[in-house]
């Protein structure tokens, strides 16, 4: 039994930003139906490794989070499974995500994230280790892999779902892509009709016309011949618009949980109360790289990106950062406050 019904907003898992001070900015504006945490490794995880318990933190909600892992062998996943299941109830996650999607260099030569691509019969023995192991919720989160060849891509993502996924998202790249091109989402709809459990979306995802096309989400029932993603997964948008749960659930959408209405939108307030979250939840070694993280995607949308995100990236604390983004909006007082009815428009 899934933790989250049809139709629901996940939040994707960001290195160095879907972390507790970033999950419970989300949660007081409005928070997912689902989210993961920033991705760890099972290695350092069972090796003690300083700060695996931060990246492990599925707090605020424990009970609708999951721990997200990559790792190099079947048997290091499983004692991380066990370790993770012994944690006190304050901190135990409702499920463990499997990374086989990470294309960075570094994660792909030492054997995790894309690279088990190349192996799905290794990558298929990790899933089963972790089923063996974890008693909760279960799922993995893969790109296309190398290339845009379908039939491969469902045998692995099949494989994979066989040991026992309670999900799958897919995030519809290739692992040489990054964001440089757009996602495949046709490639999702043919998943989700041909997979056997339920495929979450991910990639690119920004309005209710995207929820409407990967899951039936407008007024027109959908067509039981024509199956849709089980539910959406919303990244970076999230994090230039940490609302956009909200202000989704504020639209006329069939099927979406909890709907309700969205407030004007402080963007000065909201970016002080994430360094206020910061400061009291990530370690004092995370705070200014977590921090400029954030506002690297955050400003994306402010009329002077370039010369508030130089600024920002360039503070020495987190109270320089405030400072600067205080006078931002001393200056450039328009960009402060949206409004609902403008909330699908850009600043600039």
């Amino acid at each position: 039994m899934l933790p989250f019904p049809q139709n629901s907003l996940l939040l994707a898992p960001m290195v160095g930003i879907t972390n507790r001070a970033f999950r419970t900015l989300l949660d007081e504006l409005g928070s997912p139906d689902y989210a993961f945490t920033e991705m760890a490794s099972a290695e350092a995880y069972i090796s003690n490794a300083p700060f695996e318990t931060d990246y492990t933190d599925p707090r605020p909600n424990p009970k609708l989070t999951s721990v997200q892992f990559y790792a190099r062998s079947a048997k290091n996943l499983a004692e991380a499974c066990i370790r993770l299941k012994d944690r006190p109830e304050e901190v135990l996650p409702a499920g463990v995500d499997i990374n086989f999607g990470c294309a960075a260099p570094h994660i792909r030569k030492s054997g995790g994230g894309s690279a088990w691509s190349s192996d799905p019969t290794k990558a298929a023995d990790l899933v089963a280790a972790a089923r063996a192991s974890w008693q909760g919720i279960l799922s993995a989160k893969v790109r296309m892999g190398p290339d845009e060849d379908y039939p491969r891509l469902l045998a692995f993502c099949q494989a994979l779902a066989d040991q026992g996924l309670d999900f799958l998202s897919l995030h519809p790249r290739t692992d040489g892509q990054k964001f440089r091109r757009s996602p495949r989402h046709d490639y999702t709809l043919r998943l989700a009709q041909d997979i056997s459990c339920p495929l979450v979306a991910n990639g690119d995802i920004v309005d209710a016309g995207q929820l409407d096309m990967l899951m039936g989400t407008g007024t027109e029932k959908t067509d039981s011949d024509n199956p849709k993603a089980w539910a959406v997964m919303i990244g970076r948008e999230a994090v230039r618009k940490p609302w956009i749960f909200a202000q989704l659930r504020s639209r006329p959408l069939a099927g979406l949980t909890a709907p309700g209405t969205i407030k004007d939108i402080d963007r000065m307030e909201i970016g002080l109360r994430f360094l206020k979250l910061v400061e009291l939840y990530l370690p004092e070694a995370w705070q200014l790289e977590s921090s400029r993280r954030f506002f690297s995607y955050y400003c994306e949308q402010f009329t002077f990106a370039h010369h508030i995100k130089y600024k920002i990236m360039n503070s020495p604390s987190l109270e320089q950062m405030g400072t600067t983004l205080a006078r931002y909006f001393d200056q450039v007082p328009g960009d402060r406050i949206i409004k609902p009815k403008n909330i699908q428009r850009r600043v600039h």
